[in-house]
């Protein structure tokens, strides 16, 4: 839609009045999500805490986990995270400090990350002018010409029928772009089909719940931003330095792949880092709590605590139930927890007959403690915990990640974001400079420019145009991609 260009580029709709400025707290302090992360201290964890073997799997393991929640959400910052990791894990790869492990799981690594990297490179299409275009679509279809040949020395099965129909779509979505360079929709569609590629390897690397849930076709949350509304909150109050974020995203990303891919590695992973930077601690919680989805992130955490506790019942039923009942009453209070936290949010709060279901399970297990008989109920239990952590992980309740409908999951349909718009229009139509939010008119879109102006340009900006790289003549050789050969 082209009814916002206009207006986003239009300087006169633009509010300049000194009052708006003033309220502007420039003494506030912030890194992510709102500035690039600093993975320091996530490298220093892992060579003072991780043995030298463990090192490279955990380094692959993250990065995974940062590629996909990247892909998700289109999270710029969650990118470079992604390729200061990966960059770091070539480098200690070299020193021998991170030795490589599992020759079959880091190809078929390599192969994602390469996968990842495209679609990098195309999500800059829509900023680049037509030259640059057209010079993305050729190098992209080389690339996805690629991946179409077979990986050598890899044991790990990929599923190559889906992989061939999902390249095949791809290569037409990519024509299909080719032939209409200014659609928007063509290349979302090309961007979904980008996705469902690198799912395809990715599920080798133990991914495959993460995206059940995930719309690939239409992206309906955005992450947070200069421009969003917890952003001008925290902008306008007294001074904050929100720090440490950065460590509660990586721990909140490894819980939700912990317990949906139920993956004792990053399960373990994530206890190692509790321990060293516990975000329950009021230092921690309370900048967390500030930013989109804090809270959720704390029943993640009471959750992720009540899913430990129980697979450990589980694994050893025929102890005393003196020592066992601690732990019971560990998940019993996790869950009370998560009953607090989800009973003020809508679209969360219909589902809490399901956290009384649990607790009201966790309860009857006490007098079974120590017996065989208890085993049932805590498979139960376990089932009920999933089930809850399934809801509150949906990709629109991830940390730092707004719905673009700021109505969805609250019980009403997608409208237009002007307040004063009299409803009498059907059809909604997207911001164009944004493309996160909706309007019926022109004329809803430029009565709510002056709220509107701030989300538009920070969103538009996301996706800037790489610096032009300079070309030169040379005689052409055939390479073997590096990504799918060892």
């Amino acid at each position: 839609m082209a009814i916002e260009e206009n207006a986003c580029n239009d300087d006169s709709q633009v509010v300049t009045e000194a009052t708006s400025e003033r309220t502007v707290n420039s003494a506030t302090v912030f890194r992510y999500p709102f500035n690039t992360m600093d993975l320091g201290w996530l490298v220093g964890y892992i060579d003072a805490f991780l043995v030298k073997s463990e090192r490279w799997t955990a380094a692959m393991r993250l990065t995974t986990c940062f590629m996909t929640f990247t892909v998700l959400h289109e999270d710029p910052l969650m990118e470079d995270a992604t390729f200061q990791l990966h960059k770091t894990m070539l480098d200690r790869s070299i020193k021998k400090s991170w030795p490589r492990r599992n020759r079959d799981i880091s190809n078929t690594f390599d192969a994602a990350y390469h996968v990842f990297e495209t679609i990098c490179i195309v999500s800059k299409y829509p900023n680049l002018d037509p030259a640059g275009k057209a010079g993305i679509l050729r190098m992209s279809e080389k690339l996805i010409q690629g991946m179409e040949k077979p990986m050598d020395n890899v044991v790990i099965k990929i599923d190559l029928k889906k992989k061939s129909e999902t390249l095949h779509a791809t290569l037409a979505r990519l024509q299909a772009l080719g032939r209409a360079p200014e659609s928007l929709s063509a290349f979302d569609a090309l961007m979904a089909s980008l996705k469902m590629v690198f799912f395809c390897y990715v599920a080798s690397l133990g991914i495959n719940n993460m995206m059940l849930d995930a719309n690939l076709n239409k992206m309906d949350s955005y992450v947070c931003c200069e421009g969003c509304p917890c952003h001008a909150k925290l902008r306008t109050t007294y001074t904050l330095f929100i720090r440490d974020v950065e460590k509660t995203k990586v721990i909140d990303c490894l819980l939700i792949m912990a317990v949906k891919e139920d993956d004792a590695f990053l399960s373990k992973l994530a206890e190692g880092l509790f321990t060293q930077f516990d975000c329950r601690s009021p230092f921690l919680e309370k900048p967390v709590r500030r930013i989109q989805n804090g809270a959720l992130f704390m029943v993640r955490i009471a959750l992720f605590d009540a899913f430990r506790h129980v697979k450990a019942l589980l694994a050893d039923l025929r102890a005393s139930p003196a020592s066992l009942a601690p732990q019971i009453d560990n998940v019993v209070l996790a869950l009370y927890i998560t009953r607090r936290e989800m009973r003020g949010m809508k679209g969360l709060n219909e589902h809490l007959p399901l956290v009384n279901k649990a607790l009201a399970t966790a309860d009857s297990i006490y007098s079974r403690l120590g017996t065989e008989n208890a085993s049932q109920e805590l498979r139960t239990l376990k089932d009920y915990i999933t089930k809850i952590f399934f809801l509150v992980s949906a990709p629109e309740f991830h940390l730092a990640v707004h719905s673009k409908d700021p109505l969805v999951g609250k019980g009403a349909k997608l409208c237009c974001r002007n307040p004063d718009c009299p409803g009498k229009v059907k059809e909604m139509l997207k911001c164009s400079g944004c493309r996160v939010t909706f309007y019926c008119s022109v004329t809803c879109q430029r009565e709510d420019w002056k709220t509107h102006r701030f989300l538009c340009k920070e969103m538009g900006c996301r996706k800037a145009a790489p610096a032009p790289i300079k070309m030169a003549e040379c005689s052409t050789e055939t390479l073997k991609p590096a990504a799918f050969h060892g």
